[in-house]
């Protein structure tokens, strides 16, 4: 139906798709080069209001935006950084990075959206470089980490590491995945994380306590 060349390559792991109630027109979100590009899902065309001619920069980013009330939400993998911006504009909301000074970690295996909490999960690979930690000394706090960002605040609300200053390449590289699980008679909200290191965590999603003892 139609084609359009970004000229950069889009992001390897999807971009997404959007209806707009209020406006009752679908769009989608694509991440190609450092840009976010907002696009008419029927014809492919670029919508001129968001940002620049239809794009925002915002980093280098490796999987799809997610969608909050009017906030257009991206994690770049060249800044270890959180973007928000807004979804008819592209104006930028927040910035905020997530890693310590001088400690890079790719955030290019998943995230996901609670949007009833508002709160963003977004999982973290190894440190840079990969197989050398001379330079980076310490635990390398949130690299091999699943990390919990509440939207409203603006802020990390918890975080777990399932490496410590990774030196063997094992990313967190799959999504995080919302679930809700029955155990007895309660009913709880859960994000569950799969690891390179062959584990499975199960946390509540508000106070990041594990289901189980670790």
């Amino acid at each position: 139906i139609w084609s359009r060349d970004f000229q950069s390559g889009i992001n390897k792991r999807g971009f997404i798709y959007h209806n707009d109630n209020e406006l009752n027109e679908d769009y989608l979100f694509v991440t190609a080069g450092p840009n976010l590009f907002k696009l008419n899902a029927k014809n492919g065309d670029l919508i001129n209001e968001f940002g620049e001619n239809g794009s925002v920069e915002v980093g280098i980013v490796a999987v799809p935006a997610v969608i909050y009330k009017n906030q257009v939400i991206v994690t770049s993998v060249s800044e270890s950084e959180i973007t928000s911006v807004d979804k008819f504009t592209g104006k930028k909301i927040f910035v905020k990075n997530i890693n310590e000074i001088d400690i890079i970690a790719n955030p290019w295996g998943g995230s996901a959206l609670d949007d009833k909490n508002g709160i963003y999960y977004t999982v973290l690979g190894n440190p840079k470089p990969a197989h050398s930690g001379v330079d980076r000394p310490g635990e390398n706090k949130n690299a091999n980490s699943i990390i919990a960002f509440d939207i409203k605040t603006q802020k990390i609300i918890w975080s777990f590491q399932d490496v410590v200053h990774d030196l063997w390449n094992l990313d967190i590289s799959a999504p995080p995945i919302l679930a809700d699980i029955k155990i007895r008679d309660y009913i709880i909200q859960v994000v569950i994380v799969t690891t390179k290191s062959g584990h499975v965590y199960i946390f509540e999603r508000t106070s990041g306590k594990s289901l189980f003892d670790i």
